[in-house]
């Protein structure tokens, strides 16, 4: 009696498939802008800034609150910190959008091991590090800030001082304020920053 013989074909396992390309989390800080939208948010800034700084405070000293130059002042600023403002929300998205595709742990993790190295050297770079330009920019700015801080208390009547004598000082604090921080952003930082990007590649 004859046996059939039996042959079994053995199929090759089939690989897994691979799973899709990860961004690295070092991708997460680069983004290439192009310069032209740079170059527009600068001047859309620097147009904001000094723009404030002629309506919120020239003309409305000179003219008067009611002028409509100080209101085409104030509007025009208004208008020029859209593009700026739509730039920041943009960015922001594809950063959070970058983030998602590397995965948020690890983007933070590396971010706050940046963050406990630079907090380490923080001590002994003190010195140094209030004695570089943009920092005392920085500086300078702060106490502008607090200026107009200091005159918005003073209009509202929260700070000791008497009642004839407080819009006359709290205006001048404005004022101060408002122009020394639009003069530091129209002459000092925007400009900055703009020939760093004109001369990088």
């Amino acid at each position: 009696m004859a046996v059939a013989e039996v042959v079994l074909e053995v199929l090759p396992q089939q690989q897994p498939l691979p799973p899709p390309p990860r961004v690295p989390a070092a991708a997460v800080r680069h983004f290439t802008v192009p310069k032209v939208v740079m170059y527009l948010y600068f001047a859309s800034a620097w147009v904001g800034c000094a723009c404030l700084a002629a309506g919120a405070v020239v003309a409305r000293r000179a003219l008067g609150v009611d002028s409509p130059v100080t209101y085409a002042f104030i509007k025009a600023s208004l208008g020029s910190f859209v593009f700026p403002a739509l730039v920041i929300a943009i960015i922001t998205l594809r950063l959070l959008r970058a983030m998602c595709a590397a995965g948020f742990k690890p983007s933070l993790r590396t971010s706050a091991r940046e963050i406990q190295i630079q907090w380490k050297m923080f001590g002994g770079l003190t010195w140094k590090v209030l004695r570089h330009p943009a920092v005392l920019v920085g500086l300078a700015y702060f106490l502008l800030f607090l200026l107009l801080g200091a005159g918005a208390l003073m209009l509202w009547g929260l700070l000791p001082v008497e009642k004839s004598q407080r819009e006359k000082i709290g205006y001048a604090l404005l004022d101060t304020g408002v122009l020394g921080t639009m003069a530091i952003c129209c002459f000092v930082i925007i400009p900055n920053y703009a020939l760093k990007v004109w001369r990088s590649k």
